[in-house]
């Protein structure tokens, strides 16, 4: 349940041009911080994973007691340095962190680790910081289902979790021929003293739309929440439904009393009818042939044989709001690529920096621009000559909700034999 990453932290080292004294002031205000003892323990104490060396991203900050930045640095730079700092006299703080960006408000398999310490420099004397603990600085967040609520979903559904008011992260779930998938990637989110974390979830089960809302307190930074939604019977026989912490991995144990619950195991009246009209399917009009007809089963041959010609069109006649692609497939190699261009879950709205290598091989349209647009196409063809290196078979899950609220998933299934 715990690793720990060790490393002797050093400030790189600054020639005095990049120390700016106040004039008429010599060295003798300065003083000397010393990183020869200085050691990082990064305690990941609700994660899994086999112990590993800090990273190059691993950045220090050091700020004056304004609060303004003094030194930016990475561990990268950090272990080419003399380990000594020339600094003026005065009181600092030193923040260490796992990541160079700030903490996310609210983001998937982002984890955050990072400690601050305070620390005074005297004139003409040299001050070691000794050693600095960093620990999660977000709560984690899985979500799961028990057998018995699976066999009731009848539809599309969407877990809902939010910590920060207005940054939610969806845990979405589809629905194809009895089969259901859900999200199972962690959310990691940012907290504050007393947070309080709402879970949500809204779909098709029983074949009627339902919703249940539950408010979780207690919720801070170095926990793992593992949210569970189960089936219940109450005293009528009838089935009802709650949303449970399966477990809760932490140092302390926290009081789970649910507080402000509301359930609504009925037909939602404010639910948005339909799917909006929302289609997304072969466009015969963009120069293919009608060679495939069936979204769920496109067999694609090999490169040498010939390319084919793969077009789709969206149409969303409210208006786009939100348009993820959730890739799955069951070659290992090819899940490993998509992994590497963090492409699971692929927001075609605000995709990160990393994904654009995933644009290179299958050339989505993507961008805010997509927002409010009724019609998109998608030209895969190019994605022939990557794909067919994979064999097995290729699941997209095209992900779309309108601006009213309607939302429709719909699969994509491509096979290479």
């Amino acid at each position: 349940m715990k690793k720990s990453l060790f490393f002797i932290a050093a400030i790189a080292a600054l020639v005095s041009s990049s120390c700016k004294k106040i004039d008429g002031q010599g060295e003798n205000l300065y003083g000397i911080l010393s990183f020869d003892d200085f050691a990082v323990v990064c305690d990941e104490s609700v994660e899994t994973k086999a112990a590993s060396a800090a990273g190059a991203s691993y950045a220090i900050f050091v700020y004056d007691q304004e609060g303004n930045p003094v030194i930016s640095t990475t561990y990268a730079a950090v272990k080419e340095s003399n380990n000594k700092l020339s600094i003026p006299a005065g009181n600092y703080t030193l923040e260490a962190r796992s990541t160079v960006e700030a903490v996310p408000v609210a983001a998937f398999e982002q984890p955050v680790y990072g400690a601050s310490t305070s620390f005074s420099v005297a004139a003409g004397e040299t001050t070691s910081l000794g050693s600095l603990t960093c620990t999660l600085t977000q709560v984690k967040v899985s979500v799961s289902y028990s057998d018995e609520f699976l066999k009731d979903v009848t539809g599309p559904g969407s877990a809902t979790v939010e910590v920060t008011a207005g940054y939610p992260l969806s845990y979405d779930m589809t629905y194809s021929e009895g089969n259901v998938s859900y999200e199972q990637s962690a959310g990691y989110f940012a907290v504050n003293d007393g947070s309080t974390m709402v879970v949500t979830f809204k779909g098709s089960v029983g074949g009627k739309t339902q919703k249940m809302t539950k408010s979780f307190t207690g919720i801070a930074a170095r926990q793992w929440r593992q949210v569970k939604f189960i089936k219940k019977v109450n005293e009528q026989g009838q089935a009802t439904f709650d949303i449970v912490i399966d477990d809760l991995v932490s140092d302390e144990v926290l009081n789970n009393d649910v507080a402000g619950s509301e359930t609504i195991i009925a037909e939602d009246p404010n639910a948005p009818k339909g799917d909006g009209g929302i289609t997304f399917d072969f466009d015969y009009a963009g120069g293919c042939d009608a060679e495939f007809t069936d979204l769920e089963h496109l067999v694609i041959p090999q490169q040498s044989e010939r390319t084919i010609c793969l077009k789709f069109n969206a149409t969303v006649p409210n208006g786009v709001k939100k348009f993820w692609v959730d890739i799955t497939s069951t070659n290992e190699s090819f899940v490993s690529a998509i992994e590497a261009a963090d492409a699971a879950h692929l927001d075609l709205i605000n995709p990160s920096e990393t994904n654009m290598i995933i644009f290179q091989v299958v050339p989505f349209p993507h961008g805010p621009e997509l927002v409010g647009q009724t019609s998109m196409a998608f030209d895969m063809s190019a994605a022939q000559e990557a794909i067919v290196l994979y064999q097995g078979t290729h699941n997209f899950n095209m992900n779309i909700v309108d601006t009213q609220g309607c939302k429709k998933t719909i699969p994509v299934v491509m096979i290479v034999e």
